[in-house]
């Protein structure tokens, strides 16, 4: 294992099925077990309590090497699917499980606008620039993902004999949506490109935290009441939601 300080960080590598991984070895006092972090961003963390020995790691990356490589493959593939998502991000308005391949209308005298029309999503613009066609699509699926999930927010709420207080909209990159203890809800705008069934099994999901303030089996009981196929959702979630972007 090779190594060298990094303020208070250490980085090192092995040798796991075959290919070398780099990783970070991070002490932590707060820390009561080794933990395996990965992250796109980062790759892989191991954390380890102040005064784990380093001598230890190599073995316990080795047991858990399946698991580590099946980890990092995953997050690669996702990446390739982001960002093939993100190069396909200004051709087509994705919305409620369709796509809409972009048309732009030029008029200068005329507002900038965005409709969906059959089969097309026509976007009146003063100028084709790839800048202002970014921003009027962030734009447009902030906007949209606000009116949608406000409207079935009320409807699931009144269902669900439930409520809430104030509706967010965000552009996370991982999490769906949240529910604080003040009873505020947030939802990432990119749900609205996935399924309808998928969106309200999301609303489903965070309303119920309003019932049961976690994931025990109380709280999945209601998720269940309200939506009989939420694994089959969750299961869409995990293959097609990193294809989800902006």
């Amino acid at each position: 294992m090779k190594k060298h300080v990094e303020m208070e960080c250490l980085e090192a590598e092995i040798t796991l099925g075959g290919q070398p991984i780099t990783y970070t070895i991070r002490r932590s006092l707060k820390a009561k077990n080794v933990r395996f972090v990965i992250r796109e961003e980062s790759g892989l963390e191991v954390v380890i309590p102040a005064d784990y020995p380093l001598k230890n790691i190599d073995v316990l990356l080795s047991q858990r090497e399946k698991w580590i490589l099946d980890k990092l493959k995953l997050m690669e593939e996702n990446a390739q699917i982001r960002q093939a998502a993100q190069d396909d991000a200004l051709s087509a308005i994705r919305y409620l499980g369709k796509e809409y391949p972009v048309v732009v209308i030029l008029d200068h005298a005329s507002p900038i606008r965005v409709e969906l029309s059959g089969e097309k999503a026509l976007l009146t613009l003063p100028q084709n620039r790839e800048e202002m066609l970014r921003q009027v699509i962030d734009a447009w699926y902030r906007w949209a993902a606000k009116s949608l999930f406000s409207e079935r927010a009320a409807y699931w709420a009144e269902k669900m004999h439930v409520t809430y207080q104030n509706l967010f909209i965000r552009n996370q990159k991982t999490r769906w949506g949240s529910c604080s203890k003040r009873k505020n809800l947030s939802f990432n705008m990119r749900i609205v490109m996935a399924p309808p069934e998928v969106v309200d099994y999301i609303i489903i999901h965070e309303l119920a935290h309003l019932k049961e303030m976690n994931h025990s089996k109380k709280f999945w009981q209601v998720v269940e009441t309200y939506c009989p196929d939420y694994k089959r959702h969750l299961a869409w979630l995990k293959k097609f939601g990193p294809g989800l972007t902006l």
